[in-house]
């Protein structure tokens, strides 16, 4: 069971650039790594309310229903066109887990960070995940990240949790939403 501390969404088209996303989280964190992909940026950008109240053992969990497409693009141009063997920056980052270890740096936590692939009901993964940390006290909050990038727009969201009473009806973000406090 849950107690939902604060949500938050954000939407971008999608002709924005990488650039200008780098530009947005700059204004916000004062220093940016060099190499971010899509999917960090779009992480950070929507986990960015949270992070002066995150204590630093709380759990991320990310879920996505594309890694960072720029850099899988690279990565199946390297090994299948070329037929070479993918630079170390595009292999690590093309399995999505490098935007879960940028996040949780950026915000300073050291609880566990994870990734999943979204399936049609990734609140429910995402939550369950959380959920088994939070009741075996491996953490003491948990953020939940959802980003969904499209063809016209993409759109992240984020569910801050702790330990409660509060179970949703049904695994959708306007549950954590209306459930926030």
């Amino acid at each position: 069971m849950f107690k939902v501390q604060q949500c938050y969404q954000q939407s971008w088209a999608a002709s924005l650039t990488d650039k200008e996303l780098k530009q947005q989280l700059a204004r916000i964190y004062p220093q940016v790594p060099r190499r971010l992909d899509r999917l960090a940026l779009m992480s950070l950008l929507v986990a960015a309310p949270f992070q002066q109240q995150l204590a630093a053992g709380t759990g991320l969990y990310l879920a996505s229903n594309y890694p960072a497409l720029a850099n899988m693009y690279a990565l199946l141009d390297t090994v299948v066109v070329q037929q070479q063997l993918p630079k170390p920056f595009e292999f690590v980052n093309s399995v999505s887990n490098a935007a879960c270890f940028y996040a949780a740096k950026m915000l300073q936590l050291d609880g566990p960070n994870l990734f999943i692939g979204a399936g049609p009901q990734p609140w429910q993964q995402l939550a369950e995940l959380a959920l088994a940390d939070l009741h075996s006290a491996v953490v003491p909050q948990a953020l939940l990240v959802l980003v969904e990038q499209g063809t016209e727009h993409s759109t992240a969201q984020a569910v801050w949790l702790q330990r409660g009473h509060w179970q949703p009806a049904a695994w959708h973000y306007r549950d954590f939403a209306a459930a926030a406090g």
